[in-house]
């Protein structure tokens, strides 16, 4: 009877202590919270900043998807506390999906804040970086007709280009991956306001943690391709004399082909050939299929193909030698030559101090090689 009376007691015990316990959870009703899906900060002098959050409007008759609030604080934290002064909902940023940075902060050095953002259980890894041409907050807080929710679109509109195009992943992943390694900088797109909507103008190219410089679209896609990764479309511009024996002569006597080309699959091969002088081998070849020629080119011939594709590889070989060149000049390896160097020297001890200094020194040979798998559309 005693051992009875104690096994009651126990489970009285459990019993209790499992009520106390469910009582202290703080519950959060999704129509009580604004919800972040993007913020932006924008650089102000003496290291403050002005913190911009797009939320989704959490009152259900609001004709507007969004209220838009901004602050001025001097970190993270801070801006939330700040503006959450301004709402009549508790602000929280579990659905942020976009981040962005304004030019003038990009060129400060951005890790501050990102490594922030990492300390907040409310963000992720997979939240993806940018850099506004210009505030962020004026990206952010104009009122675009045909965008309801520009957080979620910008959101989308990464997401799109990285998975379909040229942009390189730029989540906080992949930023911190670059950032903390010895022989790689990062590379985040660019953002720019049009009067009715948002474009990616380019690529922000990084040495350490700030800005020093940018590349276009075509630069984007030789740049994504030695990344591993996967990009569609590129428009190449070939001398029609080159092409003059398959060209039909109806046509215009001098000027330039156009050449539209869809990547099927890539593979991409960095070879260290010398540490002293220190010498690179870059190797890329391509399976395309064309999309569009902007001229009657006779492909029925056999040698028409081979012509063709031989043009694009030297077309693409001297693009990806400037690519290089531009690289080393301003001092960002976004390619990663410095990881290839790394993982095939024997204890090089390699530091992001020390190959800032080799990498502008180092002679890299580009050679890009093209197969045209099939042919698409002719103009």
């Amino acid at each position: 009877m005693k051992l009875l009376y104690q096994c009651i007691f126990k489970m009285i015990c459990v019993f209790l202590m499992l009520v106390l316990l469910t009582s202290c959870v703080q519950t959060s009703v999704l129509e009580k919270l604004g919800l972040s899906v993007a913020i932006g900060y924008d650089a102000l002098p003496e290291g403050k900043l002005t913190v911009t959050s797009v939320l989704t409007n959490p009152e259900p008759e609001a004709k507007k998807k969004t209220k838009i609030v901004s602050c001025i604080a001097s970190s993270s934290k801070g801006a939330r506390i700040n503006n959450n002064r301004q709402l009549s909902h508790t602000l929280v940023n579990g659905q942020v999906r976009v981040v962005v940075f304004d030019d003038k902060l990009g060129k400060q050095g951005i890790t501050d804040v990102v490594e922030n953002l990492t300390r907040d259980p409310f963000f992720g890894d997979m939240i993806f970086l940018s850099i506004s041409e210009g505030p962020s907050h004026e990206l952010l807080n104009h009122n675009y007709d045909q965008i309801p929710n520009i957080g979620t679109f910008l959101y989308e509109m990464l997401q799109q280009h990285i998975q379909d195009d040229w942009v390189p992943s730029c989540t906080v992943h992949d930023y911190r991956s670059a950032f903390y390694s010895a022989g790689r900088d990062p590379v985040l797109p660019i953002l720019r306001k049009l009067s009715n909507g948002v474009e990616i103008l380019g690529l922000a190219l990084f040495q350490d943690d700030r800005v020093v410089g940018t590349i276009g679209a075509g630069e984007g896609f030789l740049l994504k391709l030695f990344l591993g990764r996967t990009a569609t479309l590129k428009e190449i511009k070939i001398d029609r004399d080159e092409l003059r024996p398959y060209l039909h002569e109806n046509r215009k006597a001098d000027g330039h082909v156009r050449v539209i080309i869809s990547n099927l699959g890539s593979k991409e091969h960095i070879r260290l050939l010398s540490t002293s002088p220190l010498k690179f081998q870059a190797n890329l070849r391509i399976n395309v299929e064309l999309q569009e020629i902007t001229d009657e080119y006779d492909l029925s011939q056999p040698q028409s193909s081979k012509l063709l594709q031989q043009k694009i590889g030297e077309t693409l070989t001297k693009e990806t030698d400037r690519l290089i060149k531009k690289l080393q000049r301003i001092g960002s390896d976004a390619i990663g030559f410095g990881e290839v160097y790394r993982s095939s020297v024997r204890h090089s001890e390699l530091t992001y101090e020390k190959w800032k200094k080799m990498f502008p020194e180092a002679s890299i040979q580009p050679q890009v090689e093209v197969n045209i798998v099939r042919t698409g559309t002719i103009e």
